[in-house]
């Protein structure tokens, strides 16, 4: 009798199964709905659900389901603040994005006036949109916008290839004249040989590559007299004559300049004995009767020229070179004049 009275008190102080099963089907609703209204919460609030589920074990008593009501209203009371919490903060983030891509549309407008109208319409929506609260409508508004704001920019693109490209072509022109123009400086224009400012850069250049190179110093001799006697379309004719003999006496890979004046320079890759060889079939090829225009007539005057010859040593400078042969020009031309005063 007592054993019975107790089994009935014992059910009279539980929860039916019927209620219990009730209980925890509410709370996996409540976790399933929580997960599907925001989900990255709805993970943390069904793992907590569970727990109070996994606490409701058989025989319950009404005291342990109102402990277990009262959790489940805490942790929902949690969530809500949370997923409030969630909800400003994207509400607050799709706003910046809103101001964000209105200060775009603003920058874009100023860098082309053709489309301002269209972008400033677009940017003041921009900005009305960043006074709602609804965030489904900011939502479909950022679309539409930033939908509208591409096609804008789309059509800018287009517009700016072919500017670009049109552009390329007037760069490409003038970087070949700059090219022409920079060529033509380092030209003598009587002669088109290298002149003083060219035969330096090539100079220049043979030293840093330290290989063996000579230099012939060419100077003709009484180009003034002609000049005098013929004038000074006789003597351009002469010089345009002597540059084009001159230069067919040496190869590709040397260097025919004109130094100023009447002087002729070379530079030839190869040692001092062969230097000397080289201008001793100037003095055979080279030198000699030309035939010249006065303007009026053709005359004939016979060209002599003095020739100094020097190494690069591997160590000196292109001035020092150059006054090295310079050297050999003055010595040529002082044995000139002693054999000319031995045979008078």
């Amino acid at each position: 009798m007592i054993s019975l009275r107790k089994h009935i008190d014992e059910y009279r102080d539980s929860v039916d199964e019927s209620g219990l099963a009730a209980f925890r089907s509410s709370l996996a609703a409540i976790a399933q709905c929580g997960q599907r209204a925001v989900p990255p919460l709805g993970q943390n609030l069904s793992r907590k659900l569970s727990e109070i589920q996994s606490g409701l074990r058989k025989p319950v008593k009404p005291d342990v389901l109102v402990q277990a009501t009262r959790q489940t209203e805490a942790e929902l009371s949690i969530w809500a603040d949370l997923a409030v919490r969630l909800h400003e903060d994207n509400e607050r983030e799709m706003k910046e994005i809103v101001g964000a891509v209105a200060l775009a549309a603003d920058s874009v407008s100023r860098r082309d006036e053709k489309y301002s109208n269209q972008i400033g319409e677009l940017s003041g929506k921009l900005r009305s949109i960043a006074t709602l609260n609804d965030l489904a409508t900011i939502r479909r508004s950022i679309m539409e916008s930033a939908s509208a704001l591409k096609t804008c920019v789309e059509q800018m693109a287009e517009d700016s290839k072919a500017s670009l490209h049109q552009l390329t072509k007037e760069v490409d022109h003038y970087r070949d004249k700059l090219r022409e123009t920079e060529r033509i400086s380092l030209l003598d224009p009587l002669t088109g040989l290298a002149n003083r400012r060219g035969f330096q850069n090539q100079l220049q250049a043979r030293i840093e590559g330290r290989t063996i190179f000579s230099l012939l110093m060419i100077d003709m001799n009484d180009f003034k007299g002609v000049n005098d006697r013929y004038g000074h379309l006789a003597g351009d004719d002469l010089l345009k004559q002597f540059a084009g003999e001159l230069t067919s006496q040496f190869s590709g890979t040397d260097m025919v300049g004109r130094w100023g004046g009447d002087e002729f320079v070379v530079l030839v890759a190869c040692s001092l004995k062969d230097a000397h060889e080289r201008s001793d079939r100037i003095r055979k090829w080279a030198l000699g009767e030309y035939k010249i225009n006065t303007g009026t007539e053709t005359v004939k005057v016979q060209l002599n020229a003095a020739i100094g010859v020097a190494q690069w040593n591997g160590k000196e400078t292109g001035d020092e070179l150059l006054a090295r042969a310079d050297s050999g020009v003055y010595s040529a031309k002082g044995a000139s004049a002693r054999t000319r005063g031995a045979v008078l």
